[in-house]
C-alpha cells in the first residue's frame, strides 16, 4: 500500500487527527481526494481503499515525470546527502555537512548556484513535484483536474530535450 510522505491532518469525515510521515490507513476523503486516517479511526470500514493507488497505471506524461524523478533523486543520492554551503562564508568554495570541500568554483555566482542546488534541495524540489503529480492524480474529473494537468504538462516541459517527451505535452513555446 502507498506510504503516507507527508505529515497531516486527516481529511476524513468528522476527523481532524494529526497523521505523521508513516502513520495512517490510506483513504478517500470527504471531498474525494485521497488522505490518511489514523488506524484506529472507527469510521474507517467502506473508506479504506483496497486498490494501491501507486499500482495504477499512469497517464503518459505522469510516467515519464516520474522516470525523471526517480534520476534526479539517484542523482542527487549519489553525490551525498547534505546540505551543502559556502566556507568560508561568501567564497567561491562550497562544502558538504561534514565540512568537506565539493567544489572550488572560478566566480562566486557559480559556487552560489551549486550550494542553493545541492543533494538536499533536490530531493525536495524533486518531492514537491511529486506531489503536484499526486494532487492531478487524486483529482475527481472537472476544471480542477484539467488545471492541474496543466501544471503537470508545465514541469513535463523542463526536459523537453529528454527523447521519451511528448511534444503534445508542451503547453506553449518556452523562453529561448
Amino acid at each position: 500500500m502507498a506510504t503516507n510522505k507527508y505529515e497531516a491532518l486527516c481529511a476524513g469525515e468528522l476527523c481532524t487527527t494529526w497523521v505523521p510521515p508513516g502513520g495512517g490507513v490510506l483513504v478517500r476523503g470527504e471531498r474525494g481526494w485521497l488522505t490518511y486516517c489514523p488506524d484506529d479511526d472507527p469510521a474507517l470500514g467502506a473508506r479504506r481503499l483496497t486498490v494501491d493507488p501507486e499500482d495504477r497505471p499512469h497517464e503518459a506524461v505522469v510516467a515519464f515525470l516520474h522516470a525523471r524523478l526517480g534520476e534526479e533523486e539517484a542523482t542527487a543520492g549519489a553525490a551525498w546527502i547534505t546540505e551543502w554551503r559556502h566556507w568560508p562564508p561568501r567564497s567561491q568554495n562550497v562544502v558538504d555537512g561534514h565540512d568537506e570541500l565539493v567544489v572550488t568554483c572560478p566566480e562566486r555566482g557559480i559556487a552560489d548556484h551549486i550550494a542553493t542546488w545541492g543533494p538536499t534541495a533536490a530531493l525536495e524540489n524533486a518531492d514537491s513535484r511529486r506531489m503536484v503529480l499526486d494532487l492531478y492524480e487524486d483529482a475527481q474529473p472537472g476544471p480542477a483536474r484539467e488545471g492541474l494537468l496543466d501544471a503537470v504538462r508545465a514541469l513535463a516541459m523542463a526536459y523537453r530535450y529528454h527523447p521519451d517527451y511528448d511534444t503534445a505535452w508542451t503547453l506553449r513555446r518556452p523562453r529561448s
